[in-house]
């Protein structure tokens, strides 16, 4: 007995991007399923709502993870700079791609429909969250000092996005993309006690660490 035909989920995010550039957010996951010759419940059997399968369509829902895993294991340990250097390069090189494409669908009338709910928070969100607890776990480790870490983490997120949008829309760099990342991480860490960077994380009293990089 032949073995069924397993469509990847490339094949339906392809097919997805092309029938929401199309005919906006309101293009039928019956036309994509059809696209992409499967059925319909087939979708949702991979992406749990409609909002998913468009986020996926525009290559945002897998964006980052890694990197955000590798934030986040370097609590404690790694040098603070270095490691918010290398996210936002990261970062800043997946906006280079993603912002220009959300720019194209929003051009070509694509739009949320009132009230789409996502199964879980939108990958801007989702950034600016994780750094945050990035910053908060760092602060309990006695790494840094910061009064606002989820503000600091829209602000090193924002800036980000923002660069990208001025150098897609207008042609303008105030600085080249590695600098620009150094200069806002720099920024971010001026108030924030980034001197006591090689302390390393451990419940110990009393001892705090004194060098300096």
């Amino acid at each position: 007995m032949p073995r069924p035909v397993v469509i990847s989920d490339r094949v339906i995010v392809n097919a997805a991007r092309k029938v929401f550039l199309a005919h906006g957010y309101q293009g039928s996951t019956r036309d994509v399923a059809r696209l992409a010759g499967i059925s319909e419940g087939s979708i949702f059997k991979r992406f749990k709502t409609k909002t998913d399968l468009f986020l996926a369509a525009m290559d945002m829902e897998s964006m980052l993870s890694s990197s955000q895993e590798r934030l986040l294991a370097s609590v404690g340990s790694a040098g603070i700079r270095q490691t918010l250097i290398k996210h936002g390069e990261t970062l800043l090189k997946r906006l280079q791609i993603i912002v220009p494409r959300m720019l194209m669908f929003n051009a070509c009338g694509v739009v949320f429909a009132k009230g789409c709910k996502l199964s879980r928070p939108a990958p801007p969100v989702q950034h600016i969250r994780c750094l945050t607890h990035y910053f908060q776990a760092e602060i309990k480790c006695g790494r840094l000092r910061m009064g606002s870490p989820e503000v600091q983490a829209h602000v090193f997120v924002g800036s980000l996005a923002h660069y990208v949008i001025c150098e897609t829309l207008f042609q303008y760099r105030s600085a080249t993309p590695s600098v620009f990342v150094r200069q806002v991480t720099d920024t971010i860490l001026a108030d924030a006690d980034p001197s006591r960077e090689k302390h390393v994380c451990a419940p110990q009293k009393g001892k705090k660490g004194n060098r300096r990089k």
